[in-house]
């Protein structure tokens, strides 16, 4: 019977260099309506630009924030826009942000910017006209505005930030989100989740802000317990087995994460996230970013224990692709890259995306790719 293999890790500074991140669109501060801009780019204030990103869901696996993440990460301030709550209608899901995701934002440096949506239209889909489901969602701009004049001029670390944020203003940004979708329903007809599941969500955060913060971690770990289906210490870890991390920093930062798999090779453990395309030569660029981002975080870690000792440790991003021959790891020699393209007649954007890739692991820590078929 497997049981689930715990780690624990300690990370000082984060550097990393992202080769695939698109151009950042700039925008003037002056003009910026986050329901208008594209889902990531640059604001250009007098002392200095800021890179923003936004999410769709406070839901890290329903929307894929990261790939959007990824692209803004060479920037020296980040932030990134993340509505408190997300109310699809009655027929539809209802996503409350956790402390788990400001905690994962503390550890990478990141700023975060509360917002609440305050208007939506009614779903009229054919699929969906005949459903309480709601669509077209809109942010109330004027406070994403105000934090983010705010950030362009804060001076401490992104953990300090997000730490006063959350104490200070959460529980008035999550009531106005409450309020808005009641004046949503009424405007739409569409029925919303009720305002009681919402409140008591709420009166946690009210009553206890530590005894939040310690729910919703534990609540992390639980769910990251229970995907978790690792082999013992002494066995090898073999594909498709998740196990559970700590990870702390020195300001105080502590996020509950899981790896796709890890694996054991010659005394090595490997954190690896895997992403497959069963038509293409590679998974999609948003898949693969969206896997390098997780990794930031593994591949900057100062130490990694296990069972109060120190193990050797390296991260790997594997890729899988239809009618894929043979695999390669990056990083490698560049000649061993055109061999292997060659033998795939892959084409040429397909081929600088792996120089590409071939340069992220060069220049990054205790980074791996791997490309290889999936047929078996």
């Amino acid at each position: 019977m497997s049981n689930t293999l715990f780690f624990k890790g300690f990370i000082r500074d984060l550097h990393y260099q992202a080769h695939l991140a698109d151009r950042l669109v700039s925008y003037n501060p002056l003009e910026f309506d986050i329901n208008n801009v594209k889902s990531y780019g640059l604001l250009n204030f007098a002392r200095g630009q800021v890179a923003y990103s936004k999410w769709t869901s406070p839901k890290r696996t329903r929307t894929y924030p990261f790939a959007r993440l990824y692209n803004t990460y060479n920037e020296s301030k980040i932030l990134t826009v993340i509505p408190v709550m997300k109310d699809e209608g009655l027929d539809g899901d209802l996503d409350k942000i956790q402390y788990s995701t400001i905690s994962w934002m503390n550890l990478l440096n990141v700023y975060i910017v509360l917002a609440y949506y305050e208007s939506a239209d009614k779903n009229r889909s054919p699929q969906q006209k005949n459903r309480h489901k709601l669509t077209n969602q809109k942010l109330n701009a004027e406070d994403v505005n105000s934090q983010i004049k705010a950030i362009s001029t804060y001076k401490q670390s992104a953990l300090h930030w997000n730490r006063s944020l959350f104490e200070e203003r959460f529980v008035d940004i999550y009531e106005k989100a409450v309020f808005a979708y009641e004046d949503i329903s009424r405007r739409t007809k569409v029925k919303v989740h009720p305002r009681e599941t919402k409140l008591q969500y709420l009166e946690v955060v009210k009553k206890d802000y530590r005894q939040f913060r310690d729910i919703s971690l534990k609540g992390s770990q639980g769910a990251a317990v229970r995907e978790s289906k690792t082999s013992h210490l002494q066995e090898y870890l073999k594909d498709g087995g998740k196990s559970v991390f700590l990870i702390e920093n020195y300001l105080g930062g502590v996020y509950h994460l899981t790896a796709d798999e890890v694996l054991r090779e010659q005394g090595v453990y490997i954190i690896q996230e895997a992403k497959n395309s069963t038509k293409n030569f590679l998974p999609s660029i948003s898949d693969i970013k969206d896997g390098l981002f997780k990794l930031i975080l593994f591949a900057n870690l100062d130490s990694l224990e296990i069972e109060g000792r120190n193990v050797a440790f390296s991260t790997r991003l594997k890729l899988t692709g239809n009618k894929v021959r043979g695999n390669i790891r990056f990083p490698c020699k560049e000649k061993a890259l055109e061999n292997f393209a060659s033998s795939n007649g892959v084409s040429r954007a397909q081929f600088d995306l792996m120089k590409k890739l071939n340069l992220e692991a060069t220049q990054n820590k205790n980074l791996t790719i791997e490309i290889g078929g999936n047929d078996g």
